[in-house]
């Protein structure tokens, strides 16, 4: 009886879902045609009504954090460009079938959420590039043509549509889901890993090569001009040696932190695999696998050539490197143009190092290729003034007092020590420490630094730089500063007369025209017994008949001396020009002079005058002179 009604019982419920069906469907069909189809209509409008509300509700940021855990990355993705645009917009590919396959792979989730029970992991997310290259985004078009990042030149087009290292790339190769705080954004070090990866033999590829990303500074602005380099086609590699450190190993240990089966692991030898699987048709970070290649300025090698010389030089290189890299006691942090430039000391050392000429350390410096050849001979030029002048400041310093004197008396002293030539610039920045007055050169003393105390002879005067830096006059004044014409003389004595006949006096000419005062006084050693000028006897002065005219001093023409003579003087002039060049003929190729008046003869052409300073001292010259044709 027991067992008959549970049976019976069972049977009722069996038969329940069905006597629900057959009721429901009788009260349906007894509604009538028109409200069945009015009840149909209005069940579709819910359904939309609330799939579009769902599918809005989560497709919001706020949804997808609410489950995921991805904290790090809302909160980048909140502080980025990209803030506007929803997690959907970049994560769902577009068009209608990849939104019905994420919402159902979402619901799937939204599921395993509430039960617990995850069937899957996927420890991140891909993107695919259609998703980035949609209209209203970053189109193709909008890809064309180069910008420019950091300081580098990049083209998106090749990376995208061309194989890099036989490597198909996608947009998230280089733009990561979060990087140092961002949101998709760029991976350095993704760049780096692709163009500083050796070969298989070890060695750089193209990809290398600097000029690939960057233009090598030219111009009046760059810190060193490179043109001429450029032009000589110097490897950039010869200056700028440590700015690449690593080479992008992957240790095989790091495949089972994604991996447990072991023939997958199997297969770290097959790189076209690896690749196409992580780079390709996958998103897997590059650096998940590799180590970093840094690359940069600041990049230290790991065999730092600095740190080789130190190794066996002790102190003394240790000074030498502080002196490069311009750290000394009691002055801002101050390298040298070319520690700047990354270059160290094989650099300018190179090979063989040791094999130096008798009497010397090391072997004398190349300049080359980075200068043309005639660069060797400046650091010899340098070494001795540079030298000079910085014992010079240091007995200046001892007149400091307290910390001033000991801080400045150190600096100098390793200064000395790893000799001033390895880093010119900071004389002037020690000077001003010491003296308190502002360095002198300028730009150009970077590069002469023993300018100041150079004296170069012109038109048989020397001309002594440290007096005219003395009065604030620039290198620019007499000298180009352009690559064509660097070093070269400007118009010169157009720059001496302004400045030196502004002004201009008797007890002034003599300072610069001595040949022509001596002359004009009768005062020559190669002469006894020479008498002056009439008009020097006569005390006339120079700019009584040398004229200041707009700050220029005139030469004397027959018409000058009618303003205090005769006019018949105009003639006697022009009688004492020609006698002077008569003379100066005698004297020229093609005529022997006695050797004893080889000297006066000289030192009389060089007066200039044509004899008209005094025609008694030049007809004296042409009776002791014995011309023979």
């Amino acid at each position: 009886m027991l067992l008959r009604d549970f049976v019976a019982a069972c049977w009722e419920v069996a038969k329940l879902p069905f006597v629900l069906i057959g009721i429901g469907f009788g009260r349906l069909f007894g509604l009538g045609a028109r409200k069945i189809i009015l009840l149909f209509v209005a069940a579709v409008i819910v359904t939309i009504v609330a799939g579009s509300a769902f599918i809005q509700a989560t497709s919001q940021p706020g949804f997808c954090v609410s489950c995921h855990v991805m904290a790090p990355y809302f909160d980048a993705w909140r502080s980025s460009t990209h803030n506007k645009v929803t997690c959907v917009t970049c994560h769902v590919p577009p068009g209608l079938e990849g939104t019905l396959k994420h919402k159902f792979m979402a619901l799937s989730m939204v599921a395993n959420y509430v039960t617990g029970l995850y069937k899957r992991s996927k420890p991140w997310a891909e993107i695919d590039d259609a998703a980035c290259l949609r209209g209203g985004c970053h189109e193709t078009r909008l890809l064309k043509g180069t910008e420019h990042f950091n300081g580098v030149l990049f083209d998106h087009t090749p990376h995208l549509v061309q194989p890099r290292r036989d490597r198909r790339l996608r947009c998230t190769s280089c733009h990561a889901q979060i990087v140092q705080g961002e949101h998709i954004s760029v991976t350095e070090g993704t760049c780096f890993l692709c163009h500083f990866k050796p070969d298989s033999s070890g060695r750089m590829t193209d990809l290398a090569r600097c000029t690939h990303c960057h233009h090598a500074p030219t111009g009046a602005a760059a810190r060193f001009d490179h043109a001429s380099v450029l032009a000589r086609g110097v490897d950039c590699a010869s200056c700028h040696a440590t700015t690449v450190s690593g080479d992008g190993y992957v240790p095989p240990e790091r495949c089972s932190s994604c991996h447990a089966k072991a023939e997958h692991i199997q297969r770290y030898g097959d790189l076209e695999f690896v690749h196409r699987m992580h780079v390709t048709e996958h998103k897997v970070e590059c650096l998940q696998c590799h180590i970093a290649i840094r690359h940069g300025h600041n990049v230290a090698a790991e065999k730092d050539p600095a740190r080789q010389c130190a190794a066996c030089h002790g102190v003394l290189h240790d000074a030498v490197e502080m002196v490069w890299k311009g750290e000394l006691p009691g002055i801002a942090r101050t390298p040298s143009v070319m520690a700047a430039a990354g270059m160290t000391c094989v650099s300018c050392h190179s090979e063989p190092i040791h094999q130096a000429a008798e009497g010397e350390k090391l072997g004398a410096p190349v300049c080359t290729p980075c200068h043309e050849e005639s660069y060797n001979r400046l650091w010899r030029m340098w070494k001795r003034p540079l030298r000079v002048a910085a014992q010079k400041l240091e007995n200046r310093a001892y007149s400091l007092r307290g910390a001033a004197r000991d801080t400045m008396l150190h600096a100098i002293a390793l200064y000395q020590a790893g000799d001033p030539i390895h880093n010119p610039g900071l004389l002037p920045l020690l000077e001003e420490r010491v003296t308190g007055s502002a360095a002198r050169g300028g730009s150009c003393a970077a590069c002469h630094p023993a300018a100041d105390n150079a004296a170069p002879t012109w038109k048989g005067r020397p001309v002594p730089h440290f007096a005219h830096a003395r009065q604030g006059i620039s290198c620019e004044t007499c000298h180009f500063t352009d690559t064509p014409r660097h070093g070269a003389l400007t118009s010169v004595a157009q720059a001496c007369n302004e400045c030196h006949h502004r002004g201009a006096a008797e007890n002034m000419c003599g300072t610069c025209h001595d040949y022509q005062a001596n002359v004009y006084k009768g005062a020559l050693s190669d002469v006894p017994g020479a008498l002056p000028s009439a008009m020097a006897a006569a005390e006339v002065a120079c700019t009584d008949c040398h004229a200041l005219e707009g700050g220029v001093i005139t030469r004397v023409n027959a018409e000058s001396c009618t303003g205090c003579h005769e006019a018949s003087y105009a003639d006697t002039l022009r009688l004492w020009q020609a006698m002077g060049d008569s003379l100066a003929a005698l004297a020229g190729p093609g005529y022997s002079v006695n050797m004893k008046y080889q000297r006066l003869a000289a030192a009389l052409r060089r007066d200039g005058s044509r004899s008209v300073h005094n025609p008694l001292l030049f007809r004296e010259w042409a009776k002791r002179m014995e011309v023979t044709p």
